[in-house]
């Protein structure tokens, strides 16, 4: 829980769009994962390996990707959020609920940037800001990015390109691996393409509809400026790549 200031102010070099900068505050303490979910992760919960990235020699610790919305959630859970947290019980967060009794989920949006800035209020979450708009210094430092390794790499090849292993880079105050680059991480939140509001808002929770899922945090293949801590993306709920993956959350009781 807590008070900050989300988006990006208008001076930020290289901000993208619908990033006015308004502040939110959340009420509810929650975990957040140290790293992204691993392939690891995702098969001793579900007995598969869905990822693109698939040698065996580094499967284990990279984070799972190739999912779509649903998979992660299930197909009909979509309907509840925001009224309800609803999960179908064979999806990923299904079966891990009922392993652990916990309430896990994904962040919402807010959750999200909340947990990645960790206190700073600058592009990453260093407390740095970008250099330049694509290869960068202090990008290098945070997370895979298409200049320091994340090019285009064979489903069998190793962690020198695509996706690194998770915690390769240097954590946030906070001690988080990964907010920026190597996979975008799925929000609970609905995108519909509107701009943040300018007021103070508290707990927001996004819409109840729109045109896809909210991703954040850039991923691999992408140049510096789309892994900033205000960036925004979103992807279709029948999309899905070897750059999405997802972060768990969990709501303290």
């Amino acid at each position: 829980a807590g008070t900050f200031m989300m988006g990006s102010p208008a001076d930020e070099e290289w901000r993208g769009a619908n990033e006015t900068l308004h502040q939110v505050t959340l009420t509810q303490n929650f975990y957040v994962g140290v790293f992204e979910v691993t392939q690891k992760q995702w098969e001793r919960v579900m007995g598969t390996w869905p990822s693109y990235f698939k040698n065996s020699d580094y499967r284990d610790s990279r984070p799972v990707d190739y999912l779509y919305f649903k998979d992660i959630r299930g197909s009909t859970a979509g309907s509840g959020w925001p009224a309800n947290n609803a999960v179908d019980a064979d999806s990923f967060l299904g079966r891990l609920r009922s392993k652990t009794g916990l309430a896990f989920d994904l962040p919402t949006e807010a959750q999200w940037e909340y947990a990645c800035r960790a206190g700073t209020e600058t592009a990453l979450n260093s407390g740095k800001n970008l250099t330049a708009n694509q290869t960068c210094p202090n990008m290098n430092e945070v997370g895979r990015y298409t200049s320091n390794g994340g090019l285009y790499n064979p489903a069998d090849g190793d962690t020198t390109k695509g996706t690194a292993k998770v915690g390769s880079y240097l954590p946030n105050q906070w001690g988080l691996y990964d907010m920026h680059g190597n996979v975008f991480e799925y929000c609970l939140d609905w995108w519909d393409g509107s701009d943040y509001p300018a007021e103070a808002v508290t707990d927001p929770k996004g819409n109840a509809g729109g045109s896809g899922r909210v991703i954040r945090g850039g991923y691999y293949r992408a140049d510096a400026e789309v892994n900033c801590s205000a960036r925004r993306n979103k992807t279709p709920p029948n999309i899905k790549s070897n750059g999405m993956g997802f972060r768990l959350a969990w709501p303290i009781p």
